[in-house]
């Protein structure tokens, strides 16, 4: 299989987890792969070692892009076992800023993909804050912003992964000149090294009852492969969209809880 045969792509968060086995896939479908990590990637292209945790250290990163490329993959994340400051600038300003610092080197048609999750699912109500956010492009100012957030220090995951869907989504919109697409992948839990990260901070409890619905945890190639769907041509109509992974958790959320409120609230006005 070489449909990314001829095509340079730049894999964040590229040494471990869901983004070692992309890098593993578009290398196998003939890409050319940067790697991005903290630490160094095996088996890449061009391995880039930085820091996606500050500004400087994300424009560092753009300017050793040294070459053209076709797809980015703006995977990279850590949980909120780090500072809440270190959560939304890894999570969402970098990805922001990233790809804006690559668009020069982006040939024809060219796609981005985030790894989100399902714990941005609130990204509609939060609508508004996230819009100011992403305007401002001082990263203190932005994080002064979200500082008083409601238990920021725990719920600053959920909330940078709100923004990065946002982030995805208005891509679509604003790359339209150069016939870009943007799509987002939001995961449930992940056989991955960051799993018990989450476990420390959402609870043993939490973590495990998306188990007990569907039945195991995602497995690192079942991301990675949505992904690759994504940044491929057979996804050539697809953009603006937040592709959930997650075994039809979601669907069993809106089901079983959601859609119940609603009504509830619902009936509640009528009377």
């Amino acid at each position: 299989m070489t449909q990314f045969q001829d095509r340079t792509v730049v894999v964040t968060g590229s040494a471990s987890g869901i983004g070692a086995v992309a890098v593993e896939k578009f290398r196998a479908g003939g890409a050319k792969v940067i790697g991005v990590d903290r630490v160094p990637t095996p088996g890449v292209d061009l391995d880039i070692v930085g820091d996606l945790g500050t500004r400087a250290g994300v424009e560092d990163i753009a300017a050793r892009v040294d070459r053209p490329i076709d797809i980015l993959v703006n995977n990279a994340g850590v949980a909120a076992t780090q500072r809440w400051q270190t959560v939304l600038g890894v999570n969402a300003l970098a990805p922001r800023d990233l790809t804006r610092l690559l668009m020069p080197q982006f040939r024809p048609d060219p796609v981005v993909v985030t790894t989100a999750s399902m714990a941005g699912f609130m990204w509609a109500q939060n609508h508004g804050l996230i819009q100011r956010f992403l305007r401002t492009e001082d990263w203190e100012e932005a994080l002064d912003l979200v500082k008083e957030y409601p238990g920021l220090e725990t719920t600053c995951y959920n909330l940078s992964k709100e923004i990065a869907i946002v982030n995805a989504g208005d891509l679509a919109v604003s790359g339209k000149h150069i016939n870009l697409r943007s799509n987002s992948v939001s995961p449930g839990t992940v056989g991955t090294p960051l799993l018990g990260d989450f476990v420390a901070t959402m609870g043993e409890e939490n973590i495990n009852g998306t188990v007990t619905w569907a039945g195991r945890h995602a497995a690192a190639e079942e991301v990675a492969d949505a992904i690759l769907f994504l940044a491929s041509p057979q996804a050539t109509w697809i953009n603006g969209v937040d592709l959930a992974v997650d075994g039809g958790l979601n669907a069993m959320v809106f089901r079983n809880y959601i859609a119940p409120a609603m009504a509830a609230m619902a009936e509640g006005g009528a009377a």
